[in-house]
């Protein structure tokens, strides 16, 4: 489960950038998956653009069978472009504000006994209205299927066109700040922190835990100042 508050808002930009958070990536049964909030949500094979929106995909399938989503306003992802992989999506009108993602199994689903149904929901605090995005089926390990530790969350500006180009300074500022990550009703007791790997490609970015409200914040874009180091948080 994930805590964040969205602090500033950021529409979308065109041209093929956008802005992911992404609240949870690590494996269910070996399998990798990832889920999160995006700014510019896009639809498979075609040039059109939903908006905001979040996703939630797994690897090593490209079986459509095995993805439920929200007819009404949600689709499917099958692609090789990543590896195979197929996701779910779901438009959706996030803006400045707190909200909670989960990540659980899914009891509405069939109940299959060659693998195990997880879906993803968000809830706005300001109203606690829960919205499904969609969920994936996962294969079985002896039996079960477990989230493996460790999850990690990252913010990621990218863009859809092969090699297009933007000035750092061009990118919208983005603030999110996000409480410490429960599964199973264990709160996360420490972590790492870090930058891409693109080193020296885009400084604008921090990200730091505020040890008085216990809160990690990331910001990026625009005018940010790094005044943070990578390494090791302790959350006591």
């Amino acid at each position: 489960m994930f805590e964040f508050t969205i602090h500033n808002d950021v529409e979308p930009m065109g041209g093929g950038f956008g802005y992911y958070l992404m609240l949870g990536h690590s494996r269910i049964s070996g399998v990798p998956f990832y889920f999160g909030v995006q700014t510019d949500v896009k639809y498979p094979d075609v040039a059109l653009s939903y908006g905001k929106g979040l996703i939630f995909s797994r690897w090593h399938t490209r079986d459509l069978a095995y993805a439920r989503y929200a007819p009404e306003d949600g689709w499917t992802e099958s692609s090789g472009h990543e590896g195979d992989f197929i996701g779910v999506r779901r438009s959706y009108e996030w803006g400045p504000g707190d909200y909670r993602v989960r990540l659980a199994p899914d009891e509405s689903a069939p109940q299959d006994p060659d693998g195990a149904w997880f879906g993803v929901w968000i809830t706005d605090l300001s109203t606690n209205e829960t919205t499904w995005i969609g969920s994936l089926k996962f294969p079985l390990q002896d039996g079960k299927a477990i989230i493996e530790t460790p999850v990690y969350s990252t913010m990621e500006f990218y863009a859809e066109i092969p090699g297009s180009r933007i000035r750092p300074i061009d990118i919208p500022y983005w603030h999110v700040s996000m409480k410490r990550p429960a599964g199973d009703g264990v709160i996360a007791h420490g972590g790492r922190t870090g930058y891409s790997a693109l080193k020296g490609e885009i400084t604008n970015a921090d990200i730091r835990y505020d040890l008085t409200d216990d809160i990690v914040h990331i910001q990026a874009g625009g005018a940010t100042e790094r005044r943070t180091e990578p390494g090791i948080v302790d959350f006591w």
